[in-house]
């Protein structure tokens, strides 16, 4: 829930800002302490923050403990309704509306789009972090960064870009704002203001560092985390509201989520060998290695995705129709930045060894007559002959021919017995 009343919009002329100071343990809760207005020539929108209640520490190391690797920030342009309360990201519970918002989808290009996800992944780039506009599963903890609607959509002034609860500490399940009607097609401010907004999430403060995504400054060009010790502030140079009289957005951003994983995972395919004959359906065994940890492993069939395996053992069955031929067999391996492939051939056949014929082919030994004539025995046994010829011959001719052949051996017989006597 908020801690004050008065939020921290600095755009507007003339107008001071208030905001709580937690680290002073003279105040009391709710008491405020003046902060300087933006001069007047400054009508930028300008992202802000506000005071919230710390997790319960026991619940929060817990969630710290669970909290996924590398950490999800959610680009969210689609918007959506969000009802008051303690930030959940997964069930669009914000502490930054007083009642029940609407933010309507942003009308953006896909290719608009495309700047602005392409400048958040450079921007956060230095950390162990994944930027997506794919909403994750309720039982992961991410950090949701509304980039869509108008700053009234929640109750707050027309010259605030952006809004972000805020402790000196992570909100693991933190739904932040970034409201894009205000910039239009300003594609790299709506990206730093939705980076500004995030970051204050892990607990950073605004830095009177014109070069830094955390600044009210701006005409110093595109900004990016800086890994130097700067000054807080909006519009003058202020201790920290977390302490110090200076923040370094690099080290505290790596110190909440680590380096980037700069080391590509180590994969290759241990079966089948490279050039290996197998049958369809075989299966493929790969061994996949990273040096902080495999997220998942796909196998590829002649270009086409064929199956994804996000927990080892990575062994992969494949299709039991694959057709007969040869096959390009591959395999990707991604940790949370980096992937790495490896790729073999197969050859499919789906007969047994040796050919699609029988051992011995369709016709037994010996071919179509016996050696010698009719009668290889070369004497009395004419049954030979006639198991012979209809072996071969078969068919229907054999029901007349097969007994006449019998009848004329029959026949010479007798003559020669004549002859004998």
């Amino acid at each position: 829930m908020r801690t004050i009343a008065a939020l921290c919009a600095l755009v507007v002329p003339a107008v001071a800002c208030e905001v709580e100071d937690p680290i002073d343990p003279g105040r009391v809760a709710g008491e405020t302490a003046a902060v300087e207005a933006a001069p007047p020539a400054a009508q930028r929108p300008r992202g802000t923050y506000v005071w919230v209640t710390p997790p319960v520490e026991e619940a929060h190391r817990a969630r710290m403990a669970r909290a996924a690797r590398p950490r999800i920030i959610y680009m969210n342009r689609n918007g959506g309704t969000y009802t008051p309360g303690e930030d959940d990201s997964a069930t669009n519970r914000s502490s930054i509306p007083y009642g029940t918002a609407t933010i309507r989808p942003w009308a953006v290009t896909d290719e608009g789009w495309q700047q602005v996800m392409d400048c958040m992944r450079e921007l956060w780039a230095p950390f162990d972090v994944e930027i997506t506009d794919v909403e994750p599963s309720p039982d992961v903890d991410y950090i949701e960064s509304v980039v869509a609607g108008w700053p009234q959509d929640v109750g707050m002034g027309s010259g605030v870009g952006g809004v972000s609860p805020f402790y000196c500490g992570v909100i693991e399940r933190s739904v932040v704002f970034t409201f894009a009607e205000v910039y239009g097609d300003s594609y790299r401010d709506v990206c730093e203001t939705a980076a500004q907004e995030v970051a204050h999430s892990f607990g950073l403060d605004h830095e009177y560092l014109c070069e830094d995504p955390m600044t009210y400054l701006y005409g110093c060009g595109e900004k990016s985390f800086q890994d130097v010790d700067a000054p807080c502030g909006e519009y003058s140079a202020r201790s920290c509201n977390c302490g110090g009289a200076t923040q370094n957005s690099v080290r505290l951003l790596t110190e909440y989520n680590g380096p980037a994983d700069r080391v590509a995972p180590t994969v290759a395919i241990a079966e089948p060998a490279d050039g290996a004959t197998v049958e369809p359906g075989f299966e493929v065994v790969v061994d996949a290695q990273d040096d902080v940890g495999v997220r998942r492993v796909e196998l590829y069939v002649d270009g086409a995705l064929a199956d994804t395996l996000e927990a080892p053992p990575w062994s992969f069955a494949t299709a039991a129709d694959l057709a007969d031929g040869t096959h390009a067999v591959e395999t990707r391996a991604y940790d949370s930045k980096n992937v790495a492939s490896a790729q073999i051939q197969v050859t499919v056949t789906s007969g047994p060894p040796g050919g699609d014929d029988p051992p011995g082919g369709d016709d037994p030994p010996g071919g179509d007559d016996p050696p010698g004539g009719d009668d290889p025995s070369g004497g009395d046994g004419g049954a030979g002959v006639v198991t012979g010829g209809c072996a071969v011959g078969g068919g229907a001719s054999a029901a007349w021919w097969g007994p006449a052949l019998i009848g004329l051996i029959a026949a010479g017989r007798r003559r020669r017995r004549a002859g004998r006597r």
